[in-house]
């Protein structure tokens, strides 16, 4: 089942904060005829600067935590749901290479899943190519919704 369908069966609708994904779980999800129906919008914020206008994350608070982290990812998650109004959110943050990037080894990465009011948040290691490992994010990041959305008893 994709998302889309998971997300029609439960009645839902979803929203994104990207970094990493650059987008890609948004274009992804709007791949899907449908998508217009429970896709409410989404936010590439690929700077720390972007996180704080556009997410409403504080600038220390990005700083204490760093920009691939648990916490940040969990306020970006946060920010997108509460401006987009969606019952569901996803946000992604990590270092996709070739290089590690403030200590994080290039193939991390952080995410959250804001459902109704739990929060699911992973760290995971992802390997191959900048590209590749962008696109796997992506993919684990639709994959994840689809049986969090079947674990938490939504539908």
């Amino acid at each position: 089942m994709n998302i889309i369908e998971r997300l029609k069966e439960c009645h839902l609708t979803i929203s994104t904060a990207e970094s990493i994904t650059g987008g890609l779980i948004a274009s992804k999800i709007c791949e899907i005829p449908g998508a217009s129906n429970y896709f409410k919008g989404g936010v590439v914020s690929y700077t720390k600067e972007a996180k704080n206008s556009l997410l409403g994350l504080k600038l220390e608070d990005i700083e204490k935590y760093g920009v691939y982290s648990k916490e940040t990812v969990i306020s970006m998650a946060k920010g997108i749901k509460e401006r987009t109004n969606s019952n569901v959110a996803i946000a992604t943050s990590g270092v996709a290479g070739p290089g590690a990037d403030e200590g994080v080894e290039a193939g991390t990465v952080y995410f959250c899943y804001y459902i109704i009011d739990k929060i699911v948040t992973e760290k995971v290691k992802f390997e191959g190519t900048r590209n590749e490992i962008r696109e796997e994010a992506a993919k684990h990041a639709l994959d994840m919704v689809v049986g969090l959305l079947t674990q938490v008893g939504l539908c």
